[in-house]
């Protein structure tokens, strides 16, 4: 069997990667269109469709942020740069790990709602209590999640809804009403997966 000459292996790799432009990666203007990042693509083409994953923190350089996971996807390349439209995000499992302490109680909720907008998605809404609840202080905390969320998605436009739930707004709403139930450690929107954009 001929063995490969890793010469000319080597050398094949090194045009492939002379042939490939960069491309400069841009947030969508409700995130201020700020550069998350470079990829690289010997077409524009083979660009779009790509996930780009930053932080909260990147993008607004609050430090406090960087459990905010991001994710955006390429939809459209102009020249050398590529723009992005949010496609979900997500609390870091450390974080969430942080939290959920022995004896303390977390209460989660999934909801699909579809925005004022048009725009469906998947939203999971979280609680941290500090102590052990009781069943019942637990649904009201639950139903709690569950009206928030559905009148914000009723009331707001997906931009502002995902403003909202990923810088904590929603959240500190949640806390809010959820501690007239019970002593509240934290209440996060945890996880956002848009299913799907309204017929154009």
């Amino acid at each position: 069997m001929a063995k490969t000459n890793p010469r000319k292996k080597a050398a094949a790799t090194k045009d492939k990667w002379k042939s490939k432009e960069w491309f400069v990666i841009y947030a969508p203007d409700f995130f201020g269109s700020k550069e998350i990042g470079l990829t690289p693509a010997d077409e524009p083409e083979k660009v779009v469709g790509r996930i780009i994953e930053t932080t909260l923190k990147d993008l607004t350089g609050d430090f406090t942020k960087g459990q905010v996971k991001l994710y955006f996807q390429v939809y459209d390349v102009k020249g050398q740069n590529a723009y992005t439209k949010f496609k979900g995000h997500t609390l870091a499992r450390s974080y969430i790990r942080s939290l959920v302490r022995r004896r303390s109680t977390r209460i989660d909720g999934i909801y699909n709602v579809t925005t004022k907008d048009g725009y469906k998605l998947r939203v999971m809404g979280m609680v941290i209590a500090y102590r052990r609840i009781q069943t019942s202080q637990e649904r009201a905390i639950r139903d709690i999640i569950h009206d928030i969320i559905h009148r914000k998605a009723e009331e707001l436009t997906y931009r502002d809804f995902i403003t909202e739930a990923v810088t904590g707004k929603m959240g500190a709403e949640m806390a809010k009403e959820a501690k007239k139930i019970y002593p509240i450690k934290r209440a996060e929107i945890r996880k956002i997966k848009v299913l799907a954009e309204p017929e154009a």
